[in-house]
């Protein structure tokens, strides 16, 4: 029998869209986010930046860094899920290891600055570096999954577009102030002092969320048990079945194609028409944020309507609509139409990746498969990053499709990652019809 079930807080009314306690709750899940966006912020768009000025000039060893830290955040995900659905305290179920891990993590990062003072051999530092960008995040995933978590412990499900808007808008506020004042401190030449923003930032939004959080505990006895770490598969196909193994392609296929464009658009506009920095950040990035602040209420009253898995196919026509239009677009004009799509795509696609998974994480281990959800959503940006590579060698001035390489195929390919989403959304749609027609339990709406 194939049975989804949520917490009973789903069984009852949702609180108004705009009231007191509701408001209070989305600021407490989306405090840690804002944080969050300080070192995603720090390590992906000023990375090579600080450690350049700290001596580190070398594209591979940077590049393993990063690389080391993405599997390094993949694994404590996976172990903080585990254990935070198996774990009882008298501080509640999440709290303690969103604090243990986050403040680790925010300690971690305050060293970076003194390792990179070691003396000048930097085969030493390197190490110590690694280590600590390893450590860090690792506690990182052991914060995060817990944290991921509470959209479905906190919220109904008619709440959960709204938690997931709200943990997008101050992701946006972390990232756009971390771009302002990091790029002040590298024009500077102080960019050491980056570390330790991040650390105390993250830090704080860390102790916030744990002190403004419920510290409940389900009033069921733990389903899973810490060990299961080592056999996630089979507790993924055996909780979640075909629409979790579903779902889960569909979070590869929505970060390959999200991240090809977040890291191309504005570098692809500078390539092909020539213009400044400034004028491409505003004229996509900035602007397509506009759009979105304009769309939010839209679109959480869509999504509700039409309901989360109807609701994320279209968002994936959306996005691969928007992405097409960035690959055959042939005039910097078309680009203030263009993200206008890119807006509604970009915002229903990064609610959807909080809010679907969550209503349809296996009672008693919302932790672990959310986090699962994230990690597989995660692990494929490397490997996107290098097909981008190899598509754009050499070729980055190319402006149309007519010969292959450049941006445009770049974007074409990000179009067809959100395209081949649909089927397997569609998959999981006829699944859970399948299941209402032969009598199968379904307890949660998606």
């Amino acid at each position: 029998m194939l049975e989804f079930k949520t917490k009973d807080i789903d069984k009852k009314k949702p609180n108004s869209l705009f009231s007191r306690k509701l408001l209070r709750l989305y600021l407490t899940t989306s405090v840690f986010s804002f944080g969050y966006n300080f070192v995603t912020t720090a390590e992906y768009v000023n990375f090579r930046q600080i450690m350049g000025q700290a001596g580190l000039a070398s594209s591979t060893k940077i590049s393993v860094l990063l690389m080391c830290s993405l599997f390094a955040l993949c694994l404590g995900t996976i172990i903080g899920g585990t254990i935070s659905d198996s774990l009882r305290t008298r501080f509640g179920q999440r709290a303690p290891l969103i604090l243990i891990g986050g403040l680790v993590c925010s300690l971690l990062f305050l060293l970076i600055p003194l390792v990179t003072q070691l003396g000048n051999n930097w085969n030493i530092k390197y190490a110590f570096l690694l280590l600590i960008f390893i450590l860090a995040h690792i506690f990182i995933g052991i914060a995060f999954a817990p944290w991921l978590a509470l959209v479905s412990d906190l919220f109904k499900k008619e709440e959960r577009i709204g938690a997931g808007v709200s943990i997008n808008i101050l992701s946006a506020a972390g990232a756009a102030i971390a771009v302002i004042i990091f790029s002040r401190l590298i024009e500077s030449g102080l960019s050491w002092v980056i570390w330790i923003i991040t650390g105390l930032i993250f830090g704080s939004s860390v102790l916030i969320t744990v002190l403004l959080m419920p510290k409940n505990n389900p009033d069921y006895e733990p389903i899973g048990k810490t060990k299961d770490v080592l056999k996630i598969p089979a507790v993924i196909w055996k909780y979640g079945g075909k629409p979790w193994s579903l779902l889960l392609l569909t979070s590869t296929f929505w970060a390959f194609s999200s991240h090809l464009v977040e890291t191309g658009i504005v570098d692809s506009l500078i390539e092909r028409f020539s213009i400044s920095d400034t004028k491409a950040s505003l004229t996509s990035n900035i602007l397509m944020g506009v759009y979105i602040v304009l769309l939010l209420v839209p679109v959480i009253i869509l999504i509700n309507r039409i309901g989360k898995i109807r609701a994320s196919i279209l968002a994936s026509i959306f996005y691969g609509i928007f992405c097409m239009l960035l690959s055959t677009m042939t005039q910097f004009q078309s680009i203030y139409y263009i993200v206008l799509i890119g807006g509604l795509g970009n915002i229903m696609l990064s609610t959807l990746q909080i809010a679907l998974p969550a209503d349809i994480a296996p009672r008693g281990r919302e932790a672990s498969f959310m986090g699962i959800f994230f990690v597989f959503g995660s692990i494929v940006k490397p490997f996107a990053t290098l097909i981008q590579g190899v598509v754009l060698e050499g070729n980055e001035n190319n402006i149309s499709l007519s010969q292959f390489g450049g941006y445009p195929w770049v974007f074409l390919i990000a179009g067809i990652c959100s395209f081949c989403s649909i089927f397997l959304l569609l998959l999981i749609l006829n699944i859970r019809k399948s299941d209402i027609k032969g009598n199968i339990t379904v307890t949660t709406s998606i």
